[in-house]
């Protein structure tokens, strides 16, 4: 009989297990809401133009900042079996920066003599960029006060971005000779914006102070393809667009609720 403590044991071990598996919650729904910070998926990006001036082109660019900003997000969704989920998840990130403007411009009378001037534009241009991600979610890991998550899928991007249309400047230049300068003096602006598809990937993971209520942190990875016009194309009448790219790193953290 000396066996008997031992099966004894065992199954005291096997019912404390079972009881610790009982006590953890399998959300049927969740909801998360986070604020981060996000990084642009490009850091510039540049807008240009010629045209013929004086039988040589004549040059113009706005190069645009899309530096750190803060981001904001909240999405929820439900699971279809213990570890499988779908969901949705909405957010937003405000990106400014200063643009820097050149104007290449050729002598009227002499060739190869071109007068570049720059500038900076006086107040941030403002880029915001907004996201709807539908996930499908993987719960990694569950235990009573913790939960990994995994998630991915196509993702919707939407970019508005101030835009400079038209880059004034002034000229001065000799007649008999090559001498050619130029200042920047003004410049005009617009807003654009554009949408397109892509995709995202990321990790959550949650510790949660009640069978409800935790909190947690989150890495997003996300990338788009988007076009916008063109302005400062479209101020000397021509019609084209440029690639951006949408989406970037997101990171952060927030509430979680799950019942």
């Amino acid at each position: 009989m000396r066996q008997l403590p031992l099966i004894t044991g065992a199954v005291c071990a096997l019912a404390m297990a079972a009881t610790a598996g009982a006590q953890t919650t399998v959300e049927r729904v969740w909801i998360d809401v986070n604020a981060g910070s996000a990084w642009a998926a490009e850091d510039t990006f540049l807008m240009t133009a010629s045209v013929d001036r004086s039988h040589e082109q004549a040059e113009f660019a706005a190069h645009y900042h899309v530096p750190r900003a803060v981001s904001f997000d909240f999405g929820g969704g439900v699971m279809l079996t213990p570890i499988l989920g779908v969901g949705i998840n909405v957010g937003g990130s405000a990106h400014e920066g200063q643009a820097d403007l050149t104007a290449r411009l050729p002598h009227p009378y002499f060739l190869e003599a071109f007068a570049i001037a720059n500038g900076l534009t006086d107040i941030p241009m403002q880029r915001i960029e907004r996201s709807l991600h539908l996930q499908m979610m993987l719960v990694a890991l569950r235990t009573r006060h913790f939960r990994l998550r995994a998630f991915g899928g196509p993702s919707y991007f939407r970019i508005e971005q101030d835009s400079v249309t038209d880059i004034v400047y002034q000229q001065f230049y000799f007649l008999h000779s090559p001498i050619n300068a130029a200042e920047l003096t003004e410049y005009e602006l617009e807003r654009v914006a554009g949408s397109g598809w892509g995709f995202h990937a990321g990790a959550d993971g949650s510790v949660f102070l009640t069978r409800i209520i935790g909190v947690g942190g989150f890495a997003r990875y996300g990338r788009g393809s988007i076009d916008l016009e063109n302005t400062v194309a479209s101020a000397l009448g021509q019609h084209t667009v440029v690639g951006v790219k949408a989406g970037g790193v997101q990171v952060g953290g927030g509430l979680r609720l799950k019942f």
